[in-house]
């Protein structure tokens, strides 16, 4: 009864954190800091990022995760246990109850780490649901019921799209197609189209400005500052520019969800006609995303309230229903 029970989704991006009666009490960018030598934590989120910027204690930025795997255990288990301590404050009396995401398709050594690292930060059960049963259970969809329903989670390490049914993942495919992929796909077609390499935050820059998956009625553009062969060079991108770099990936993220189409029996497929696609993750906020998956697809495809947010919201709704979880048996104690 006095147990915390906390949620915690651990993204390529960003890192939230959900705790039952507070709501999300952390959600920062998925960045660590570590000493010189990569193996002691200094600091997450966004204290992580100023600690590197002064240059304290050597520190250097790392990403716990990327392309939605684990790029180092040890480092997540104590980013892991860093989180568990957050959240519980100071009620330390009794071990908490952790539920994480992890991507279905996630192998049995990133699922080991995960749990391993919760159960070392002092939960008492460490709970594992697959990323798409959470966004769907955050959109308040109807997991439990025999019909089916679609989440396309668009990340920043990939896509996910799977069909929810039954309490189960009937049907996934991820791909590489993500936030990140979108602006290296942005920076490489700028320094083809006008010579000058950008930074990855540029690039991100000007796919949160002029990013659209359709052509704009209105074109708009920015000016962007790069290394060119004479040293710094600005120029000029404009907002079909940007569509046009992302197109190719667009398309891919389409085919995915067709290929997830094809591996589900006719009476599913009846019902994501009837429900629709939903988009989640920030990569859902890219402008007119829906509109051309809709045109890709023929479905319905409609994007989330907070997209962002909407798995860490659905451990809110399972670690309220733990039966589900049992018959999933995706924990460990």
């Amino acid at each position: 009864m006095f147990a915390k029970k906390i949620g915690i989704d651990l993204g390529t991006a960003s890192t939230q954190v959900y705790v039952r009666g507070e709501g999300i009490v952390l959600d920062e960018p998925s960045v660590a800091a570590v000493d010189a030598g990569g193996s002691r934590l200094l600091a997450t989120g966004r204290l992580a990022s100023e600690l590197t910027e002064r240059g304290t204690h050597g520190a250097r930025l790392v990403r716990p995760v990327r392309e939605g795997g684990i790029a180092d255990p040890a480092l997540v288990e104590q980013v892991l246990r860093h989180l568990v301590t957050r959240a519980q404050g100071r009620q330390r009396l009794f071990r908490p109850e952790v539920m994480m995401c992890v991507p279905a398709a996630s192998p049995s050594a990133h699922r080991h780490a995960m749990t391993a690292g919760a159960i070392a930060a002092g939960a008492r059960q460490a709970w594992l649901i697959e990323a798409p049963l959470a966004a769907a259970m955050g959109l308040d969809l109807p997991v439990a019921a025999a019909t089916g329903s679609a989440v396309c989670d668009v990340g920043a390490g990939g896509v996910q799209v799977a069909v929810v049914s039954l309490s189960g993942v009937i049907a996934q495919q991820s791909a590489a197609t993500g936030g990140d992929h979108m602006d290296a796909a942005i920076a490489a077609y700028v320094r083809e189209r006008h010579g000058i390499l950008v930074e990855p935050r540029a690039a991100e820059a000007l796919k949160l400005a002029l990013g659209c998956a359709l052509p704009l009625d209105r074109p708009r553009s920015a000016e962007i500052t790069g290394q060119g062969a004479a040293g710094g060079v600005t120029v000029t991108v404009s907002s079909s520019e940007v569509t046009e770099a992302i197109h190719g990936l667009l398309l891919r993220i389409a085919a995915t969800v067709r290929e997830v189409l094809d591996q589900i029996s006719t009476r599913l497929e009846s019902d994501v006609a009837q429900r629709g696609l939903y988009l989640t993750g920030g990569g859902a906020l890219l402008r007119g995303l829906d509109s051309f998956l809709a045109r890709q697809t023929g479905l319905p495809v409609r994007v989330a309230e907070d997209p962002r947010t909407c798995s860490v919201r659905g451990t809110r709704r399972a670690l309220g229903e733990f039966e589900l979880l049992q018959r999933r048996q995706l924990y460990m104690r």
